[in-house]
C-alpha cells in the first residue's frame, strides 16, 4: 500500500518559522529598550538645573521640587523649644534634613557650621533631625557645635511631607517660601557656595 503523506510541515519550513518568531521577539525587545532610554533622557532633561541630584533613587510622586512652595511645619527643637518654617518668612532658609546615624550628614555638618557663621542675616540655617534618637542627635549637635536651630522629627513627618528619600536633603528656600535649589545627598563646598549665591543674590 502507498504510504500516507504526513501532515507535519517539512523541516525547513519549521526552521524558517522559528527564526521569524525569534527575530520578531528581538525587534520588540530592542524597541522596548529604546523607548525606556528615550523616556529616561526626556525625564532627565526636565530636571531643574539648580537641583543637584546626588542620589540615584527615583523621585517620590508629589515630592517637593525646585519652584514649589516649601510646605510649612511645626516641630519641637532639640533644645526644648518649638520652631515653624514660617517663622522665617521674609528671610531665605537653608533647610537641612539630617540624622546622627547618617555618615554623609556628619560629613557635611562642618560646611553647615561655616555657612551659619557666615550668614550675617542674609539667610538662616534650619536643621531637621529625622527619624533619630533624641539623645544621639543632641550629643552629635553639641559635638559639632551646631549653633543653628535644629528641629526634632522622630517620625520623619517632614521627610514624608517633602517626599525626601534617604538623607541628607538640603532645600534652599527664598524669602517668599519658594524652593530655589535642592541638593540631594551630601553637600559639597561648591554646591553650597553656588546655591547660597543664587539664594541671596548679589550684595
Amino acid at each position: 500500500m502507498p504510504s500516507t503523506p504526513s501532515s507535519a510541515p517539512p523541516e525547513p519550513a519549521r526552521s524558517l518559522r522559528a527564526r521569524l518568531v525569534l527575530a520578531g521577539i528581538a525587534i520588540l525587545v530592542v524597541a522596548a529598550v529604546a523607548a525606556v532610554t528615550l523616556l529616561a533622557v526626556r525625564n532627565g532633561d526636565d530636571e531643574p538645573s539648580s537641583a543637584t541630584q546626588g542620589s540615584t533613587l527615583p523621585p517620590v510622586p508629589g515630592a517637593v521640587r525646585v519652584g514649589d512652595a516649601a510646605p510649612d511645619f511645626e516641630l519641637p527643637t532639640l533644645d526644648g523649644g518649638t520652631v515653624r518654617l514660617s517663622d522665617f518668612r521674609g528671610t531665605p532658609v537653608v533647610l537641612n534634613l539630617w540624622a546622627s546615624y547618617c555618615n554623609p550628614c556628619r560629613a557635611e555638618f562642618p560646611l553647615l557650621r561655616d555657612a551659619d557663621r557666615a550668614a550675617d542675616g542674609d539667610y538662616v540655617v534650619l536643621g531637621v533631625d529625622t527619624e533619630d534618637i533624641r539623645s544621639d542627635a543632641v550629643d552629635f549637635a553639641e559635638d559639632e557645635r551646631a549653633t543653628w536651630v535644629n528641629a526634632f522629627d522622630p517620625d520623619g513627618v517632614v521627610k514624608e511631607q517633602y517626599g525626601a528619600r534617604g538623607l541628607p536633603y538640603t532645600y534652599f528656600i527664598d524669602a517668599e517660601g519658594t524652593v530655589q535649589g535642592l541638593v540631594i545627598s551630601e553637600l559639597g563646598a561648591d554646591d553650597l557656595d553656588t546655591q547660597l549665591a543664587e539664594l541671596t543674590g548679589p550684595h
